[in-house]
């Protein structure tokens, strides 16, 4: 016969109790995010070493007034003369408002030289180009251009898309918001973001904190070429070794299955003779793109082994703790896609204000643009 003990119950209670640390997800422990980590991801750093391998590209340094320009709100784009802008006179009492408004001749910024520059490039690449800065495209601002691409033809092309995206400005301002350790700084107060204001000392020659921005900003033009969205993919290295490839465009494409295992191995082949032990650190992710002949494969970019860089079709908690590859990634069915966000959904302006742009110039655009905004306001 047992025999009923008050211990008895405590003790059942407590090993029903399960320990908090078991039921609370652990934190994900990524390789520290370093000034210069990034800075390694950056084109003008990788370019040189892949060159080869890569798509002919050319690197143009931004001038300040410029980066002023697309820091300025507006989409105003140089070149023009001056823009149109209609006033209201509120010192007339006429009850007739078309007579009230008037128009004004606003100066717009101008930088010749570096148009001229734009231009040659352009020119030099086969006359179709697609922008970047130094890690980011203005790919969530394709929506804007006449042809829905990054394809641009010339200077005003490439205005128009590095003002209207805010991954270029993320470039500019915040590109260094993640990192985990200090970096030598300017004095200049405008390139920095200090952790604590004691612990730098900003009126010295050289200071230590978080950059805010480069302090060269680059403007990267790449020769344009058509390529197959279901043939980018993006591949992740740890600690040297390649511990996944995901398809990089969130579509289902069906005859990827057929081609899957020699994907794989084409990419595990281009990584150990061309990527390995040539980029500078251990971890990182880097994209790639496969000629549809599959005969050739391209370098297109560089990330951070970082939650700041997308996992696509992985979780980062998988490849965190990969202890070996892991397979091939594609979407496995068209529901499969359906599921995956739209991207660049929160980027994108209304349909009516995109509809202004087709079959316009990047000037008629943007003038269209603006006369749409102030008949609003009046309204």
């Amino acid at each position: 016969m047992s025999v009923y003990k008050p211990e008895d119950e405590q003790n059942q209670h407590q090993e029903s109790q399960v320990p908090l640390e078991a039921i609370t997800p652990r934190p994900l422990v990524f390789p520290p995010l370093t000034h210069q980590r990034l800075e390694n991801c950056s084109f003008s750093a990788w370019y040189p070493i892949f060159r080869a391998n890569t798509i002919k590209s050319k690197i143009i340094a931004l001038p300040e007034d410029f980066i002023s320009y697309l820091n300025a709100d507006g989409v105003f784009i140089p070149g023009q003369r001056t823009f149109r802008q209609a006033t209201t006179n509120d010192n007339d009492s006429s009850d007739d408002d078309n007579d009230d408004d008037e128009e004004i001749q606003v100066p717009l910024p101008s930088f010749p030289t570096l148009e001229r520059e734009i231009e040659k490039t352009i020119e030099d690449l086969g006359g179709e180009v697609f922008p970047k800065l130094n890690w980011s495209s203005p790919r969530d601002a394709s929506w804007i251009a006449p042809t829905n691409t990054l394809k641009c033809h010339n200077a005003a092309d490439i205005f128009l898309l590095l003002k209207s995206s805010d991954f270029v400005a993320h470039d500019l301002a915040h590109a260094y918001e993640d990192c985990s350790d200090g970096a030598p700084l300017t004095t200049r107060k405008d390139h920095i973001i200090t952790k604590k204001a004691a612990e730098v000392d900003v009126d010295a020659d050289v200071a230590v904190g978080v950059r805010q921005r480069p302090e060269t900003i680059e403007l990267v033009l790449r020769k344009w070429f058509d390529l197959a969205p279901s043939m980018e993919f993006r591949c992740f290295v740890k600690g040297h070794q390649l511990v996944g490839v995901s398809q990089r465009d969130m579509t289902y494409y069906d005859f990827l299955k057929g081609i899957k295992d020699e994907l794989e191995q084409k990419i595990i082949a281009f990584y150990e003779e061309k990527i390995r032990n040539k980029f500078p650190d251990p971890d990182y992710t880097f994209d790639v793109y496969i000629t549809r002949n599959r005969e050739r494969i391209y370098v297109i970019d560089f990330n951070p082994f970082a939650q700041k860089t997308d996992s696509l079709l992985f979780e980062w908690e998988e490849l965190v703790s990969a202890k070996e590859r892991l397979p091939l990634r594609l979407l496995a069915s068209e529901a499969a896609g359906q599921h995956m966000k739209q991207p660049f959904a929160f980027n994108r302006y209304p349909s009516d204000v995109t509809d202004l742009s087709n079959g316009q110039t990047v000037a008629d655009f943007a003038e269209a643009f603006y006369k749409k905004v102030q008949a609003a306001n009046e309204k």
